[in-house]
C-alpha cells in the first residue's frame, strides 16, 4: 500500500466519520495499490454545510490524538489542514464534490466510505484535462492497468463534462501533458518513475483510447458498459451484447443477478464492519482516558 505511515493513522482515525455523503476520494485511494505516493488525503462531500461540520470533526480528534495542525485554508467550499505528528506530514483537504456520479460509495476497512474506482477513475480524467499536473499522467497509467482501459474511461467521463466530446477530452489531455524529466523526478514513487517511459507508455494509451470512442455510437457516450458484475470496455461491433449504465445523483447499482449477490454479499460484510466501529467508538472514552 503506498501511503505513508501517518495517512494509513490519520485514515484509520477518522475512518468511523465518513458516511455516505463524507467519503475519501482523490488519489489516495486511487494509488492504494499503485506505486504512487499522495501528498494528501482528500474528504468529499455531497453538499457544502457539510464541508465545514466535517472539517470541524475531523480536526479536532486529530489533535485530541497528537497531531499538530496548521490550517491552509478555510472557505465555503473547502477546508485545508497540514497534519504533523512524530515528524512525518500530510495534507488534509474537505471539498464539496458533485452528487452526479455512477456508483454509490462504499464501505471501506480503512477508508470508511470512499467513491467507487470508476467514478474516482472518471473524476481523474477530468482532473487531467483541466490541469497541468504530472501526477494525472501517472494516474491515468493506474487507471488503465488496474481499473478500466481509457477508452471506456474517457467515454464515461464525457457524460460528467458538458460541452466535451471523448475524442476532445483525448486531445485536450495530450494537449496539456506535456512534461520534463525534472516533473515526473519531483514526484514521490516506488520503484522510481521513468519519465521517457511513461510519457511513451501515455501516448499509447490514448492512441488506443481514439481508437475505441472513434468506434462507439454518439448516442451511448457517459455510459459505462457491463459484462455481469464487471464494468468493462465492450467491443464496438458487440454492443448489444452488454448491459449499460448510466450515471446519476448519488449513483446507482446496474441490476442484474450477479449485481444482486454481490450487494447482498457486501451488505453481510457491511454490517460487520459497522458492529466493528461501534465496539471502536464505545473503547475511544475509554482509551483517553488512560493516556
Amino acid at each position: 500500500m503506498p501511503l505513508s505511515k501517518i495517512q494509513i493513522d490519520i485514515l484509520r482515525l477518522l475512518a468511523s466519520h465518513r458516511d455516505p455523503e463524507s467519503y475519501v476520494a482523490g488519489s489516495t485511494p486511487l494509488n492504494r495499490d499503485a506505486p504512487r505516493y499522495s501528498g494528501e488525503i482528500a474528504v468529499f462531500h455531497d453538499r457544502e454545510e457539510r464541508v465545514a461540520r466535517a472539517a470541524e470533526q475531523d480536526s479536532a480528534l486529530l489533535q485530541k490524538h497528537g497531531y499538530a495542525l496548521k490550517w491552509l485554508r478555510r472557505e465555503p467550499n473547502i477546508y485545508a489542514v497540514l497534519a504533523e505528528r512524530a515528524d512525518e506530514t500530510t495534507k488534509l483537504e474537505w471539498v464539496v464534490d458533485s452528487e452526479f456520479r455512477f456508483f454509490p460509495t462504499l464501505r471501506d476497512e480503512n477508508f470508511g466510505y470512499v467513491l467507487h474506482p470508476v467514478d474516482l477513475a472518471t473524476n481523474k480524467v477530468a482532473a487531467a484535462y483541466g490541469r497541468r499536473e504530472p501526477r494525472d499522467v501517472v494516474d491515468l497509467l493506474t487507471i488503465h492497468d488496474q481499473i478500466l482501459p481509457m477508452g471506456a474511461v474517457v467515454w464515461a467521463s464525457a457524460g460528467k463534462a458538458l460541452g466535451f466530446t471523448p475524442e476532445g477530452i483525448i486531445n485536450e489531455i495530450r494537449r496539456v501533458a506535456r512534461y520534463t524529466d525534472a516533473d515526473f523526478r519531483r514526484l514521490d514513487s516506488d520503484p522510481p518513475l521513468d519519465p521517457a517511459a511513461t510519457m511513451t507508455r501515455l501516448r499509447e494509451i490514448l492512441s488506443d483510447a481514439e481508437s475505441f470512442v472513434t468506434r462507439m455510437p454518439t448516442e451511448k457516450i457517459g455510459l459505462l458498459f457491463l459484462q455481469g458484475s464487471k464494468v468493462v470496455q465492450p467491443e464496438p461491433g458487440r454492443l448489444p451484447d452488454y448491459q449499460t449504465h448510466a450515471g446519476q445523483q448519488r449513483g446507482h447499482w446496474p441490476s442484474n443477478d450477479e449485481i444482486t449477490a454481490a450487494m447482498f454479499e457486501r451488505a453481510a460484510h457491511d454490517k460487520a464492519y459497522q458492529r466493528k466501529l461501534e465496539r471502536q467508538r464505545k473503547q475511544e472514552p475509554e482509551q483517553d482516558r488512560s493516556r
